[in-house]
């Protein structure tokens, strides 16, 4: 049976160690990038609900008001001019 020598046995041991860091790290990547796309999903989900929300009082402030322009800095409705 032949042995290989020291250096190149070190070499396979230091390139098997970093083969194994890589993949962790791809794997740490991976879970990563998952929570990512479960808190964009969470956020793309509130976005619409805020939209509906935002839509619901548009909707009552228009039947309270009538047609109009609301300024929402200063909160004054103009109506609109037919």
């Amino acid at each position: 049976m032949a042995k290989i020598k020291d250096e190149q046995l070190q070499k396979i041991n230091e390139l098997k160690n970093r083969y194994n860091e890589i993949v962790f790290i791809l794997g740490d990547i991976e879970i990563r990038k998952k929570e990512l796309e479960f808190e964009h999903n969470n956020l793309l989900a509130e976005f619409g609900r805020a939209k509906e929300e935002e839509q619901k009082l548009l909707d009552e402030i228009q039947k309270e008001y009538g047609d109009g322009n609301l300024d929402t800095t200063t909160g004054e409705f103009t109506p609109k001019v037919n």
